[in-house]
C-alpha cells in the first residue's frame, strides 16, 4: 500500500467534494480502486479493504479520516484535511491542494468516476449496493476483503495483468 498515495488521494477527494463526510469518502476511495482494478488490473493506493456492517471500508484511509493512524504516519496525514464540525458525523475539506503527481491518468479517471458514482446518492444506497460486491458478500464480517473477488467478472486479460502487478508491481 501506497499512504502518501492514500493521503493524497484523500486530498483529492476532498478538494473536489468539499464536506465530503466519512463514509462517502470512503466508499468514493473503495469504487475507485474497484473501477481501477477491474479495467486496468492494478489498484490506486493498494489500502486493505475491511467488510463492515455498512460496506467496504479502506483501513488506512479509515484510520487517516477518523485521526487514528500509528505515530509513524502521523506526519503523512496531518495538514492534509480539516475536518468541519457537523451535525452527528465529520465532515472534511482538503487543507491544501492535493499532489497530483502521485496519479497516473486512469488512476484520477477512476477517481473522478467514483465521486461522481457517490455523491449525492444516500448513505443506504451505497450501502446496499457494495453488500452485492461478491467480494464484500463473501467476507467475514470485519475481516479483510479478497481483491480476486473485488475483480470478480473481469476479462481474462485483466485478471492476468492484475496477477503480473501483484507479483511484480509497486504503487
Amino acid at each position: 500500500m501506497d499512504k502518501e498515495k492514500a493521503v493524497e488521494a484523500l486530498v483529492y477527494v476532498a478538494s473536489k467534494a468539499p464536506g465530503v463526510g466519512r463514509f462517502h469518502a470512503a466508499k468514493i476511495l473503495y469504487f475507485a480502486e474497484r473501477f481501477h482494478l477491474r479495467a486496468y488490473g492494478r489498484p490506486i493506493v493498494g489500502d486493505r479493504y475491511i467488510a463492515m456492517d455498512h460496506g467496504p471500508v479502506p483501513s488506512f484511509i479509515y484510520d487517516a479520516l477518523k485521526g487514528s493512524v500509528a505515530p509513524e504516519d502521523r506526519e503523512t496525514v496531518d495538514g492534509a484535511l480539516v475536518k468541519i464540525d457537523a451535525y452527528r458525523h465529520p465532515a472534511y475539506k482538503a487543507a491544501r491542494d492535493p499532489d497530483i503527481s502521485y496519479f497516473s491518468e486512469t488512476d484520477l479517471e477512476c477517481l473522478d468516476k467514483a465521486i461522481k458514482h457517490c455523491i449525492g446518492r444516500s448513505f443506504g444506497a451505497i450501502s446496499d449496493e457494495t453488500h452485492n460486491h461478491v467480494a464484500w458478500s463473501n467476507a467475514n464480517l470485519n475481516a479483510p476483503m479478497s481483491f480476486d473477488e473485488i475483480m470478480d467478472g473481469v476479462e481474462p486479460e485483466i485478471l492476468e495483468e492484475a496477477k503480473i502487478f501483484a507479483a511484480y508491481g509497486v504503487l
